[in-house]
């Protein structure tokens, strides 16, 4: 998608696509072994006291200074 800034569809053959898949599950299998995640708790101190309303443009311009990002397939 590349917020915008480049095509939203890019052509792609079945093949290049299958590989994509392919390479996921890959990609899955190498962290098979991975521990699972830890959490711990936030101190009682932390506290979220203000929360604003974000209009869409808000969150359009967030979006639009993100950086590209680009898939590798």
């Amino acid at each position: 998608m590349s917020r915008g800034r480049a095509p939203v569809s890019m052509p792609i053959g079945a093949e290049e696509a299958h590989r994509f898949f392919d390479d996921q599950a890959g990609v899955r299998a190498s962290t098979d072994d991975a521990p699972p995640p830890t959490y711990t708790t936030a101190p009682t101190t932390c506290q979220l006291a203000d929360f604003s309303r974000l209009s869409t443009v808000d969150v359009i311009t967030a979006v639009h200074r993100l950086p590209d990002r680009v898939s590798s397939m």
